[in-house]
């Protein structure tokens, strides 16, 4: 077998930095035509803001000093696996609300170090701070088979369980 010569990530840089004196080194730039159709009526709403509403989340999480990470496809309802600055683990669903401030309240698993946060934003306007409820799912779980609503008001909810308090657990 021929042993291929393998050129140093230098080397390589040296040779780019030279091709971008040459305009023959180059292919012609790609240009994509703007579409002609509006986008459907479907588009960025509540299914496709759900990424941008996990990831400001883990953005608070890391500001805050906790390890987290995005989790795809897990069971349970569990978006973000992360860990405290103590070692501590937990989970947190991230539900993304859009022109409500209720939540409609679907089957979810209550459990030690698990919490489940309300991402309630205005979605057609990017200047919108997103309002952030978070609760443990524990106590959430004892409110909604106390009261068996199909959906509750943020602020409702917020009245009866403390939405800030979790936070601060975080960094813990």
């Amino acid at each position: 077998m021929k042993e291929r010569s393998r050129i140093s990530n230098k080397e390589v840089e040296l040779d780019l930095i030279e091709d971008s004196k040459n305009a023959n080194a180059w292919g012609s730039p790609i240009k994509v035509l703007p579409s002609k159709a509006q986008r459907p009526e479907w588009y960025g709403q509540v299914r496709h803001l759900e990424l941008a509403a996990k990831f400001h989340v883990l953005s608070v999480l890391h500001r805050l000093g906790v390890e987290a990470s995005l989790t795809y496809a897990q069971p349970d309802n569990v978006d973000i696996a992360a860990v405290r600055q103590s070692g501590e683990a937990f989970t947190i669903d991230v539900e993304t609300l859009t022109g409500t401030s209720r939540w409609p309240v679907e089957k979810f698993r209550a459990r030690k170090h698990h919490f489940l946060v309300c991402y309630q934003r205005k979605w057609r306007d990017p200047e919108a701070v997103p309002d952030l409820y978070i609760w443990k799912s524990e106590p959430l779980k004892a409110f909604i088979r106390r009261e068996k609503p199909t959906s509750v008001s943020l602020k409702e909810l917020a009245s009866e369980l403390d939405p800030t308090v979790a936070w601060e657990q975080f960094a813990a």
